[in-house]
């Protein structure tokens, strides 16, 4: 990797994980406030919605937009035809939403859902208006712009939102919040994107573009329908407090997962997209990339899945404590799902957005299969076929990735195991105080084990001089020295 990529990648990083972590503090003390403020039963009502609500934002969101961030050259009339097909295709979706949400309401049998449903609906719309802006924001490696544009609007959205839920309107703050931040995050790409809509359209730009981004959306919509899928089914057939816990289990248990896989994928996609060309140092920069993820990734989950009982009842009270069983298995699941999306992220920039479709289909197919056999079986039972279906998946795509550029399973596993070893080790070592029953405050509990979790991997890191500690720590006395 070139010194000019590295600054980049650098930079991206930064910014990413200032623009994820700021975002994910916010949602958590947020998600804390309305899980003390409202019920379980709340939550199944966004949960019955998430999968028509990802499923139209994939559509809208994903492909044009991907295409043209990894175009060597976009021009004015791409971006305004850009623009222009995605507002057409919003409104579209958006009515047939809104025309279907009694249907909605009807299936899950839950009142007022057809209302909700509307109301939610509409950040599909506000959501397309800001795409053309946040596209030229990333082509331009602004990416303290989009950090702050991000941060702003979940801070304002998530006041709001509080405020709603202090004043009463119970469920309506979870419906008001995406619509909000989706207008706030909108409004600010506006203000600071630097670029006016024109009325050029040009048909030849819009097929150019889809030629890469039909592939890429439907891949991308298969891949966020997964989460959503099992909120739908278990939404049908268990009871709202059920569905509830479960919500919150699974919102918890992927935060850290995605949280830190997002901060450095949404830096590849820029920083790797103009090595895609030289295999070698393509290569060199995915090994990079995949090391550094689960250097990350690995200490944060299996410190989370150690201080869930702990953390549930200081944090979100003794009633959330059935969801801790859940939270702790989707968060193993997890891992899994972050490596195979940053593989599904390597084959997109190497345009193989064919591959990742009939990859998603795949694990779609496998996850609705079980889900046929399991349904009925109990939550539990479920969380372990979701389990099954993501290390299969990421078993699947590293022998696609080693086709296409030589990344194979056994390399992978050499740039991962480190992590993962060390990592379960701390978290072995970091459970010994409520295995043997330790009688304290659960706060106190909660900080204690987080806290030998934290000095146990560092240690270990320090002492094999692991390469990604050893260079970051180069980085900060860099810092400090200027």
């Amino acid at each position: 990797m070139s010194e000019n990529s590295k600054q980049l990648t650098l930079k991206g990083l930064f910014w990413n994980a200032i623009d994820r972590f700021g975002n994910q503090a916010v949602v958590l003390i947020v998600g804390v406030f309305t899980a003390r403020l409202l019920f379980q039963e709340d939550f199944a009502v966004i949960s019955a919605l998430a999968i028509f609500s990802v499923i139209a934002t994939a559509l809208i969101d994903s492909g044009l937009a991907t295409s043209l961030v990894r175009s060597k050259s976009v021009t004015e009339i791409d971006y305004s035809t850009m623009f222009g097909f995605n507002l057409l295709f919003s409104l579209v979706v958006y009515f047939i939403l809104y025309f279907s949400a009694p249907y909605i309401e009807r299936f899950y049998g839950i009142e007022n859902l057809a209302l909700y449903a509307r109301v939610l609906f509409l950040q599909i719309v506000v959501h397309a208006l800001g795409i053309v802006q946040n596209v030229k924001i990333l082509r331009s490696f602004q990416f303290q712009i989009t950090a702050r544009i991000n941060l702003l609007s979940v801070v304002i959205s998530g006041l709001a939102i509080i405020a709603i839920a202090v004043l009463g309107y119970g469920v309506w703050s979870l419906i008001l919040q995406p619509v909000l931040q989706s207008l706030i995050r909108t409004i600010l790409f506006w203000y600071w994107g630097g670029w006016i809509f024109d009325l050029k359209f040009r048909m030849e730009s819009l097929k150019k573009h889809l030629e890469f981004s039909v592939l890429f959306m439907f891949s991308t919509m298969l891949s966020k329908i997964m989460s959503p899928l099992y909120n739908s089914v278990i939404g049908k057939n268990y009871s709202q407090t059920m569905t509830g816990a479960y919500y919150q289990a699974n919102k918890w248990g992927e935060t850290p997962n995605l949280l830190i896989s997002s901060v450095i994928q949404g830096t590849t996609l820029s920083t790797l997209a103009p090595l895609h060309y030289d295999y070698p140092r393509f290569l060199n920069a995915c090994r990079k990339t995949m090391s550094t993820l689960a250097f990350v990734l690995f200490p944060v989950s299996f410190c989370a899945i150690v201080v869930a009982e702990p953390a549930f009842v200081s944090v979100l009270g003794e009633r959330y404590l059935s969801s801790v069983p859940f939270f702790q298995l989707l968060t193993f699941a997890g891992l899994f799902m972050s490596l195979a999306d940053l593989n599904t992220n390597f084959l997109n920039i190497k345009g193989k957005s064919n591959y990742t479709l009939g990859l998603e289909i795949f694990k779609l197919s496998l996850a609705i299969l079980l889900l046929f056999f399991t349904y009925d079986k109990g939550i539990l039972i479920i969380v372990y076929g979701q389990i099954a279906v993501r290390m299969l998946f990421y078993a699947v795509i590293t022998v696609l990735s080693g086709k296409v550029y030589g990344y194979h399973f056994f390399i992978q596993l050499k740039d991962i195991l480190p992590s993962f070893i060390i990592s379960l080790i701390c978290g072995v070592i970091a459970y010994l105080p409520l295995y043997y029953g330790l009688e304290v405050n659960n706060w106190i509990l909660f900080i204690s084990q987080g806290f030998i979790f934290v000095v146990c991997y560092l240690a270990i890191n320090h002492l094999i001089k692991n390469q990604i500690w050893m260079e970051l720590i180069e980085v900060v006395k860099n810092k400090i020295a200027k």
